[in-house]
């Protein structure tokens, strides 16, 4: 039996790669199964369980969050049965990947075709590595069928209409993958299926959903004819290249219904340049404007922080300026990674950038950032995504943020140094204890007793 091994971050989220994988197996797929499991399993325990299913190979789907937790199982495995064939692929594996002697096979690129010629063939006496071509999404098995109900119902469920992306982003995986599409005369059956068992929550894989501007409208307007109240669609879309005709389209979708998730990284023009996106930021800004103040979706923003040519000041003020146009519900401020395989990560002596050598690779310092400032810029990321992004205060920030609507960033830049006096740190913090803090801080900016205790009552806590 061929066993495909998921580690996903958390239960809650179905593996795409295992479903497609298997649905690809070919004549190898009735002998196959999948083994799913989540950041919270042990290297031995999870050598267990795929031991006692007896796999003739073991094929493991590797990412950033769990890399390491494979590396200890397979080093388990060799130990204990080196007569069983090993196989790893996924985003993490590149053509340099230092581990490659722990398995028998390793696949750097796109894997239901080679896994396929594999399945019959490999053996524990085998070390082969395949950099492979991307697949054709018009010859690929769709995977949909292999959600259980359970799935639909409980998890995260996860779809694709494209492969690839047209864009260059230096520190992306993805960057110059070149875009795939898959038929529609296939796909939006599949889709139709799902959505008649019942699934109303699609979350879709494409890396840049409204880079095939045609194509995406397509999708949409099948779910269009499709619409109920209870309708969630999440896409991740690319504001530098928003094309007027797809934003009208948007506009078309009732509230709440779309979940854009819109990675602005930086609205430093010469920092946009040279990570390969466009510098005409502006443009972006108002692009992110429109989707948040003339359609009704729900739109996470991202920033980087530690790209070449940003300081920490003109971070901020992009981070001010951001807030202060857009007024998205979601801003997820992100610590810039050196991802293997990146041209960041080929190009990091042009721009003085180290990076942590291990998973999950965070930028260590470089010609305009020191480890120390890269450390308070994470205690403020942290300490905004607590209190802000997680929502438990609407009330309570809204007065917090009209107090200090002139510098965003410093106000909780302050409140994260409260936090940190306090308790010493950003984690394991709870909702009592968040809101005492806060609450000092809005006494300490001026504001009532009773008017800071009437917020928090308005807010529930």
């Amino acid at each position: 039996m061929i066993l495909i091994v998921a580690i996903n971050a958390r239960y809650s989220h179905c593996s795409f790669s295992a479903l497609t994988l298997r649905a690809n197996l070919g004549p190898y797929r009735d002998d196959s199964a999948i083994l799913e499991a989540d950041l919270t399993v042990l290297p031995v325990q999870l050598a267990a369980d795929i031991l006692a299913r007896k796999p003739t190979l073991v094929a493991f789907s590797a990412y950033l969050w769990n890399i390491r937790t494979i590396e200890q199982t397979a080093r388990i495995l060799r130990l204990t049965a080196p007569d069983l064939p090993l196989t790893v692929g996924g985003p993490e594996i590149t053509p340099d990947y230092p581990h490659a002697d722990l398995f028998n096979g390793v696949i750097c690129g796109e894997g239901e075709t080679v896994l396929r010629e594999w399945a019959g063939s490999l053996t524990a006496a085998d070390h082969l590595f395949r950099i492979t071509e991307p697949e054709d999404p018009a010859r690929l098995e769709l995977p949909y069928p292999l959600y259980t109900d359970h799935d639909l119902a409980h998890r995260v469920v996860y779809v694709e209409t494209s492969r690839g992306c047209p864009y260059g982003c230096t520190y992306c995986t993805s960057a110059h993958t070149g875009l795939r599409l898959f038929p529609p005369e296939t796909l939006l059956p599949a889709l139709d299926t799902l959505w008649r068992r019942g699934l109303r929550q699609f979350k879709f894989l494409d890396r840049s959903f409204n880079a095939p501007r045609e194509h995406a409208r397509q999708i949409l307007a099948f779910f269009m004819e499709r619409m109920t109240p209870d309708l969630r669609l999440h896409f991740e879309i690319n504001t530098d290249h928003l094309d007027p005709g797809f934003a009208q389209t948007l506009t078309a979708f009732p509230n709440g219904v779309l979940h854009l998730e819109c990675g602005i990284q930086t609205l430093n023009p010469a920092t946009a340049a040279a990570i390969g996106r466009s510098s005409d930021t502006d443009r972006t800004l108002e692009n992110l404007r429109f989707l948040t103040e003339e359609t009704g979706a729900t739109v996470h923003a991202d920033l980087i922080f530690g790209l070449p040519c940003e300081d920490e000041a003109s971070f901020s003020a992009g981070f001010n300026r951001l807030l202060s146009t857009c007024h998205p519900a979601e801003l997820q401020v992100n610590w810039l990674k050196g991802l293997p395989g990146t041209a960041m990560v080929r190009d990091a002596a042009k721009w003085g950038l180290i990076f942590n050598p291990a998973p999950p690779y965070e930028l260590l310092s470089n010609d305009l950032l020191d480890f120390a400032a890269l450390t308070r810029l994470q205690h403020f990321a942290r300490c905004w995504e607590l209190v802000h992004n997680r929502g438990r205060f609407p009330h309570a920030l809204a007065r917090f943020h009209a107090l200090c609507a002139d510098d965003l960033f410093a106000a909780y830049q302050a409140l994260t140094r409260r936090v940190l006096a306090a308790e010493g740190r950003l984690f394991a913090l709870s909702l009592p204890r968040l809101k005492r803090l806060l609450r000092e801080e809005l006494l300490a900016r001026g504001l009532s007793e009773a008017e800071t205790d009437h917020l928090f009552a308005q807010d529930g806590v």
